[in-house]
């Protein structure tokens, strides 16, 4: 999960972490060396950058603060930090080169700013910029030891292994913390989402109903009257029975319904709703397969709730073969007083970045769909403290499974 800024406020964010990331770099560098000249001096002591060479190493990385003006002010930030983990590292390993190559015994280099380019890489949230910065920091030790055959650089690779590990916890808590933000952000978002269609189901959903009876009742008379346009009338019968049934939907979000809970027969039930729907798709090259387990169990439940979850789940995995095919459906029963029942089908599979919105209100794939029926099927079954899962790839069906319990 990585977080690209499209947005003003990321971009903000970015900013001010880049702003601190070099300060602290700046602050580092310069103090770790001021200390390390005028307090271990007369040690004989060469660390940092505290001879000629090391002001040349000053003079590049003021040249390069200047640079990163000139990107800061080009939005360029991202640009920014890979350039400062590069450039270090890379003139570190010159510098050792260059100092050491005689005395490799003698070798005592680094600074504590590349510390700051490791430990603080999770400030930006991002694991390709930590692993930058980490490999980076191996890499320079590494190549150094080779250059100037001294082991003298394990304690260092030691070091910004430490450093790396504490680097990588603290990214893997910013990552867990960010998730778990945006996941209760979108879980209120779209629970707003609900309440507002709850209330608008409430305020209107009756009042149209109403007008709408009255509307199927003209148009069944209408229908008795005028035999010759017989089509058209069970045409309209049709769409009204569609808004009422829509209506319903809205109402189960809106005014949560009580479950009338008794035990039933699952697989009669089922059996039931695959009868009526053969009926509906007769000719149209549909198979079905029931594998229900002879010894299936009684569950509590609400029949008409449960029924209207297979309606919706058998349709949409008939819908997903206009072609025709088999749709499979088995059940069993598993440990813990639970049944499974699988609807699976030989449709064109759902794409990977449509089965995260598949539950969402609203959303839907289809020509004239609503974007309610699986959400309300999911709600129906989380009443009875089950859950659905669905499991499809594209081009090679879709497997839904539901997992009951036995009492309630």
């Amino acid at each position: 999960m990585e977080f690209n800024n499209t947005s003003a406020l990321l971009q903000d964010e970015e900013k001010r972490t880049l702003t601190i990331y070099l300060t602290a770099f700046y602050l580092t560098l310069i103090l770790f060396d001021v200390i390390y000249n005028f307090l271990y001096k007369s040690q004989g002591v060469t660390t940092g950058y505290s001879n000629n060479l090391g002001y040349l190493n000053y003079v590049f990385y003021f040249g390069l603060l200047v640079l990163s003006f000139y990107l800061f002010k080009r939005g360029k930030h991202t640009t920014i930090k890979y350039i400062y983990v590069i450039t270090y590292f890379t003139l570190a390993i010159i510098y050792d080169y260059i100092v050491f190559y005689n005395n490799p015994s003698m070798y005592a280099s680094g600074n504590a700013a590349e510390v700051i380019l490791v430990l603080f890489s999770p400030l930006f949230i991002n694991k390709r910029f930590f692993w930058v910065a980490s490999i980076g920091g191996f890499l320079r030790y590494i190549i150094v030891g080779i250059l100037l055959h001294t082991s003298m650089v394990l304690i260092p690779i030691l070091l910004i292994l430490i450093f790396s590990i504490i680097s990588y916890i603290l990214l893997t808590r910013f990552y867990s913390y960010i998730k778990a933000l945006t996941e209760t952000h979108e879980e209120l978002r779209q629970k707003e989402k609900l309440a507002f269609v709850g209330q608008m189901a409430t305020t209107i959903g009756h009042e149209i109903r109403n007008p709408l009876a009255s509307l199927k009742g003209f148009t069944q008379l209408q229908r008795e009257k005028h035999k010759e346009d017989e089509f058209q009338y069970s045409i309209m019968e049709q769409e009204i029975d569609r808004i009422d049934s829509i209506l319903n939907d809205l109402l189960v979000i809106g005014k949560p319904r009580q479950i009338s809970v008794k035990q039933y027969n699952l697989k009669e039930l089922i059996e039931y709703v695959v009868s009526i729907t053969e009926q509906s798709e007769q000719g149209k090259n549909i198979a079905f397969e029931l594998k229900m387990v002879e010894s299936f169990p009684l569950i509590e439940c609400d029949e008409k709730q449960m029924k209207q979850v297979f309606l919706n789940l058998i349709k949409n995995g008939l819908e997903s073969m206009p072609e025709g095919g088999k749709l499979t459906i088995e059940g069993g029963q598993l440990a813990d007083n639970q049944v499974s029942i699988r609807i699976c089908d030989e449709g064109y599979g759902i794409p990977a970045d449509v089965q995260e919105k598949l539950f969402q209100p609203f959303f839907t794939t289809k020509d004239y769909g609503t974007g309610l029926g699986l959400m309300v099927s999911k709600k129906i079954i989380e009443d009875h403290h089950g859950k659905i899962d669905i499991e499809s790839n594209e081009g090679n069906g879709t497997k839904v499974e539901i997992i009951l319990p036995i009492a309630q």
